[in-house]
């Protein structure tokens, strides 16, 4: 298997563009997540239908939650979470796994990132299909700022592609940053409202809701996906501000150190 994605992922590069390239590897890195299986792309469906239903089942039944249309709000809360969780677990590895391609092909090493995110985002948006097919069949509306969500997706790009880039760059030298950033990923899964209406720290932490910008990443995000959730105009502007901050911190970053963190593989 590894020749023959070594294969895909060097064919073409030498007379391919650089967006090509990009696209090309994107293609591989999220087609490799279903290589071999019968059912193929497919799984990009079942896989969060199946995650749901779990998560329904344990929150309805267990914990008995009294929200309106919970497993479409539970949905619309995992999915971008979930994918961010990913994006940033497999960013860190990013530099090491792809070091053929480095030594091998002359390119701008930032594209692997880029690469990388098209590869997660093309996940997410089977996923988003996923949730629109759920939410036809049950019968309910998009949110009525539906026409927000582009930019609300923009900011989870920024923020996912930066925080994954500064991971690549640390974890080559600080391999304890893994478990650290799994012990986060952990208590930002239950802390940043996927379960519950992240509202409640407005009037409680107001300092924490800012401070996770999940918070009203996944407040938004409803407010877009799912009628009768109020958008907030505050969180909007603050999080595709801190998202655009943060990914230009983590090119600087990675033009200053990759080179160096390389010399460590």
């Amino acid at each position: 298997m590894k020749s023959l994605l070594g294969k895909l992922y060097l064919r073409g590069f030498v007379s391919n563009t650089r967006i090509e390239r990009i696209w090309k590897i994107a293609q591989v890195d999220f087609k490799k997540r279903y290589y071999n299986d019968k059912f193929g792309l497919l799984w990009a469906l079942i896989n969060p239908l199946s995650q749901i239903a779990l998560y329904y089942f344990v929150f309805t039944r267990i914990f008995q939650r009294g929200q309106d249309n919970f497993v479409l709000f539970l949905f619309s809360g995992l999915i971008i979470w979930l994918a961010f969780s990913q994006a940033t677990l497999l960013g860190m590895k990013v530099l090491v796994n792809k070091i053929h391609l480095i030594e091998s092909v002359q390119f701008n090493w930032l594209d692997l990132y880029m690469s990388h995110m098209i590869s997660i985002l093309l996940g997410l948006l089977f996923n988003i299909a996923a949730y629109l097919i759920l939410l036809f069949i049950l019968g309910v509306n998009l949110g009525g700022y539906v026409y927000l969500f582009p930019v609300v997706l923009l900011t989870w790009f920024f923020i996912t592609a930066g925080a994954s880039i500064i991971l690549g760059i640390i974890r080559p030298i600080f391999e304890d940053i893994a478990h650290i950033w799994s012990l986060l990923l952990m208590v930002g899964f239950w802390v940043s409202g996927i379960f519950f209406s992240g509202d409640f720290y407005l009037s409680n932490y107001n300092w924490f809701a800012y401070a996770n910008p999940f918070i009203g990443l996944l407040l938004n995000t409803r407010a877009c996906l799912l009628e009768g959730n109020t958008f907030y105009p505050g969180f909007f502007m603050v999080n595709l501000i801190y998202g655009f901050v943060l990914y230009i911190i983590a090119i600087l970053l990675f033009k200053k150190y990759s080179k160096k963190v390389l010399e460590q593989l």
